[in-house]
């Protein structure tokens, strides 16, 4: 029985286009690029990497065809899309292609991390077993937040923050349209399972399986006595106002800053559509912390 959020490939995938999101200053990322670019050629594939990427490869693409740089809407077209680099590239690769359902491989060329599951030395193994279909696809839950009628998704984590140091904001909570509590704090994390091991770990939020479907509320720093974590259905609205006199400011996976003035509201959900993952090893996410922390087998 696949676990939730996974789904089985049971078919070979077209494989026409490529696209190609890279760390631009980590040698062995871009190295791993040439080795796709390679690839792709063998396949007869097409690479698609936005101009600032083609750039930095260019000169490396001996023995494929040199990528040619694309708008990033472009890379929606893709019938796969591979992130080489750490998690933040990862990160990158979803802002650009999640909406369109394009699925990613995500190569490692930094430390260990969440997200960028395949090994360097097994770069050419997985490429193979990408061009064969095998491997599952792994479905992760994004969070999406509505700032004064602009909408904007991310994988981890959406965060309203003070917008000044020194100073605190006043947030008023509301749950699917009821008034909850209101916080005053340095701000508030509304994160997704993916996000629990990103900026919400960091202020003691809750650890939760990357599949799993909720949503968490992380207080920063707060006032109060009630300064716990929540983990909320994932079919959940929490509405985030700003009250008082102080401004807020908003980001979504780091991304963004977005100012808030007070009598705002800011409006976080599940993203409709999910971010997409081939992986070709099953490595447990307890054996990724384990590994992550140095956790002691005894």
């Amino acid at each position: 029985m696949s676990r939730p959020g996974v789904m089985r490939m049971n078919e070979r995938r077209a494989l026409h286009r490529v696209a190609v999101v890279v760390h631009h200053d980590r040698p062995l990322a871009l190295e791993l690029a040439s080795t796709v670019i390679e690839w792709a050629a063998s396949i007869g594939a097409s690479v698609m990497m936005t101009e600032d990427d083609a750039a930095i490869v260019r000169d490396l693409a001996t023995r494929g065809a040199a990528p040619q740089g694309v708008e990033p809407g472009q890379l929606s077209n893709a019938d796969v899309t591979i992130a080489i680099g750490g998690d933040g590239t990862v990160l990158r690769a979803v802002r650009l292609v999640a909406d369109a359902g394009v699925p990613i491989v995500a190569f490692n060329a930094g430390q260990l991390g969440y997200l960028a599951d395949v090994a360097p030395e097994r770069a050419r193994w997985a490429l193979g077993e990408l061009a064969a279909g095998r491997g599952r696809t792994e479905e992760r839950m994004r969070v999406q937040a509505n700032v004064g009628g602009e909408v904007v998704t991310g994988l981890n984590e959406v965060v309203v923050e003070r917008a000044f140091t020194g100073h605190t904001v006043r947030l008023r909570v509301y749950f699917d349209g009821e008034f909850f509590t209101s916080y005053v704090s340095d701000g508030m994390v509304v994160a997704t399972p993916t996000g629990s091991t990103a900026y919400a770990f960091s202020v003691r939020g809750p650890i939760v399986a990357p599949t799993h479907r909720a949503l968490l509320m992380v207080p920063v720093a707060p006032h109060l006595l009630f300064d716990r974590a929540l983990v909320l259905e994932a079919t959940s609205t929490i509405e985030l106002e700003v009250v008082g006199h102080r401004p807020a400011k908003v980001s979504i996976d780091g991304q963004g800053g977005f100012d808030v003035t007070p009598g705002n509201r800011i409006v976080c959900s599940t993203a409709s559509k999910p971010a997409r993952f081939i992986r070709f090893e099953e490595l447990r996410f307890h054996h990724v912390l384990k590994r992550k922390f140095s956790l002691a087998d005894r």
